[in-house]
């Protein structure tokens, strides 16, 4: 393979690096437009079934819960439209690269145009079958946002409801014996009003931890995921190819074990470097912001070769605050004892803490 070609696919891939952030932006962007959506129009729909007070009856519940329900479900399917669409663009973003020639000459590409649809297909396959280690597919994660949604949302309706139900009625007995309605119980009746009910639905679709953040978080793993099994099949695939580096993004927000997969040079192959998909240990977490980039076998160097360590010499090389950020606090500590094997450097720190003590 030319250095041309070599020159051209390399600033393809910067190029489709690029066009994967631009689709996570915007994609995030029209996520949370259709969850604020759906909280606007679940607003409405409480507060055209509040009565003269501004309550909800207890025999108006099934028939919100019913529209709410509805309304949910009418989210999903947006939801779920927009993430097949952004699989798809993702995977092909992934072999766009790799067929891309030197000099014009599109015999020296990666791949063909069919063998990159074949391989950007094979992608979309295994994103939607891939069992992560907690025995999930994309499907019961999928399944397990609308669970989520529907609970969070139905349960504060509820019981807004009927607390508010109940302080009502012991409000009216307080009234008619002449006492005063104490501030606590006002204030299960102003939050059980078709306003208060409303404004807690909308903050429990969309607040903090709430079903649009697992949402987000859901649609970038999968479509960043899609995205890097097409463009390291593709890559794998060639003769020339010596492996994928790990990268970490310019926006990577603080150390973790993504510094040490970009960092340690494992199969003296250079830093970051990987020589097959079952060894390249990207993507290292949910929402990463990672990606991986081809290396050809004229660019290991003899320097690279020799250099080859283990991750406990690689992570000898990082500053102490990156070690903190790849292996937590107590890890570090450890490490820095000198006491921290080969095997416990991604071993939770229960296994670990037990292990030190025994020995």
């Amino acid at each position: 393979m030319t250095y041309a070609t070599q020159s051209a696919i390399k600033r393809a891939t910067i190029h489709a690096h690029r066009a994967m952030d631009k689709l996570d932006a915007a994609i995030l962007k029209e996520l949370r437009q259709l969850y604020l959506q759906a909280a606007a129009d679940l607003r409405a729909r409480i507060a055209a079934a509040g009565g003269a007070d501004g309550n909800i009856a207890l025999v108006q519940l099934q028939d919100v819960l019913s529209q709410v329900n509805e309304r949910l479900r009418s989210l999903s399917v947006a939801r779920d439209a927009l993430l097949d669409n952004g699989l798809e663009n993702a995977a092909r973003f992934g072999t766009l690269p790799l067929t891309t020639a030197g000099a014009g000459v599109q015999s020296e590409a990666l791949l063909s145009n069919a063998a990159a649809m074949r391989v950007s297909d094979e992608a979309l396959r295994f994103v939607r079958t891939f069992i992560s280690e907690d025995g999930l597919q994309l499907s019961d994660r999928i399944w397990r946002l609308d669970r989520h949604a529907r609970d969070v949302v139905t349960n504060a309706i509820e019981r807004a409801v009927i607390q508010g139900h109940g302080a009502v009625q012991a409000a009216r007995e307080l009234l008619m014996r002449g006492q005063p309605v104490p501030g606590e119980l006002a204030d299960k009746m102003n939050a059980a009003g078709s306003s208060g009910i409303g404004k807690a639905v909308a903050n429990v679709l969309t607040g903090n931890g709430s079903p649009m953040d697992n949402a987000m978080r859901l649609m970038r793993t999968e479509i960043n995921r899609a995205h890097g099994e097409a463009y390291i099949a593709g890559a794998l695939d060639h003769p020339d190819t010596a492996g994928v580096r790990f990268l970490l993004s310019p926006a990577h927000p603080e150390p973790d074990i993504c510094d040490l997969h970009a960092t340690g040079n494992l199969h003296g192959l250079g830093p970051g470097v990987y020589p097959s998909r079952a060894k390249c240990p990207w993507p290292a977490h949910p929402n990463t912001l990672s990606y991986v980039e081809v290396v050809f076998k004229d660019e290991v160097t003899e320097a690279d070769r020799e250099g080859k360590e283990t991750a406990t010499e690689a992570l000898t090389r990082l500053t102490p605050e990156q070690r903190k950020g790849v292996l937590g606090v107590n890890k570090a500590k450890v490490f820095e004892a000198g006491k921290l094997k080969q095997g416990m450097i991604k071993a939770p720190w229960r296994a670990v803490k037990r292990r030190v003590m025994k020995d």
